[in-house]
């Protein structure tokens, strides 16, 4: 994600970087002008001290590899019962997948498991230790992605459903984009950008486009602390609020929650370099998808396109994707089922309020 990304990767850098640097760094340095005056520190020290004495909960994920493409694998986490379909989860890249079945009570995959869904789940790997790095976003959909979309359809022996959250739902539309409705039966998309003019990062690339596009051409990846910075320069407040939390909870399964919350937050997963500077400069500063430019191959990835009932659900309460960014996807496709969740970006998948907010709406419209 764009501004503390460039910090990461302008770190060493002189001259005009430097300048660039100072400016995409300032309104950083604005939110840490004063403390909020909700920040109570002694409750933050009582936050570390349990966070440190409260085990990860035991939440073993039991999949099996249905398919492989270079290091993007198939998952299977559960067969469907009669009747009932299967779906497949796209996580983002930016983080590790695993979000979507952190812990008990707290799990995509264990809600659709006990609905009778067939669950598969694709693993994006890790850059960073396979050889299998550096792809580019039209090689990531079109010879890892859709190749196992189609293993999972064959394994199903009928299309699937598709859900995609954030990053995630912008790789499902375009592979359902290009595959149709004969292997993705439903396509649903959670949490996910599209007009990225509404989004801070947009501000943040403005401009910056000279000297970052050479730094990601020269890279394979593009390493996880950088993207970790990001996201904390976006809410800098917003970690010692969580872990003010833990200074006053008592309830052994919320605090369970929050430790695989927190645990996740801090397993960084790098990304391929070209990947993210097709994510930065085409998506984020040039705004390709809401204009119609984005291509697949030789394939424009156009909603008014897709040709199977698809399923958006919009967060009212996101920093990361806002919901003037989200909603203009909606006015782009042809009958879609929109469904507002009062919340925010992790927490549509992990919160406490995920399985009312998103996974039962979900639920039911896979169904239907």
């Amino acid at each position: 994600m764009p501004a503390m990304m460039a910090a990461a990767l302008l770190a060493s850098q002189k001259g005009t970087a430097e300048a660039a640097l100072e400016q995409l760094q300032a309104s950083l340095r604005q939110q840490l002008a004063s403390i909020p005056s909700d920040i109570d520190w002694p409750a933050f020290q009582a936050g570390v001290a349990r966070y440190a004495a409260t085990p990860t909960p035991n939440h073993p994920r039991h999949y099996t590899e249905v398919a492989r493409a270079g290091r993007v694998t198939l998952q299977r986490a559960g067969e469907a019962t009669p009747n009932q379909p299967c779906v497949v989860l796209l996580p983002s890249m930016i983080n590790r997948g695993y979000v979507l079945d952190l812990c008990p009570g707290f799990s995509l995959v264990e809600f659709l498991k006990a609905q009778g869904f067939g669950v598969m789940v694709i693993d994006w790997g890790d850059p960073a230790a396979h050889a299998d790095a550096g792809l580019n976003p039209s090689t990531i959909v079109a010879e890892r992605l859709e190749p196992l979309l189609q293993a999972a359809a064959a394994h199903n022996g009928a299309p699937v459903a598709v859900v995609g959250y954030c990053m995630g739902g912008l790789l499902a539309t375009a592979a359902a984009v290009r595959l149709g409705k004969s292997v993705v039966g439903k396509l649903a998309v959670a949490a996910m950008p599209w007009d990225f003019t509404q989004t801070t990062s947009h501000a943040h690339m403005q401009g910056v486009e000279s000297w970052l596009r050479p730094l990601l051409i020269n890279s394979k990846v593009l390493e996880p602390s950088a993207i970790a910075s990001y996201f904390w320069s976006l809410d800098p407040w917003g970690p010692i609020r969580r872990i003010m939390a833990y200074g006053t909870e008592t309830d052994p399964s919320r605090l369970a929650h929050l430790t695989a919350l927190e645990d996740w937050l801090a397993d960084g997963l790098a990304l391929d370099a070209p990947v993210a500077e097709e994510m930065l400069l085409n998506w984020y500063a040039a705004n390709a998808p809401m204009k119609g430019l984005w291509q697949v191959v030789d394939t424009p990835i156009l909603p008014q396109s897709l040709e199977m009932p698809l399923h958006i659900t919009l967060t009212q309460t996101d920093i990361l994707v806002p919901l003037a960014s989200s909603l203009p996807f909606v006015g782009q496709t042809r009958g879609a089922t929109v469904h507002m969740a009062q919340s925010g970006h992790v927490s549509l998948v992990a919160g406490r309020r995920a399985k009312a907010q998103f996974y039962e709406p979900l639920g039911g419209w896979l169904k239907g």
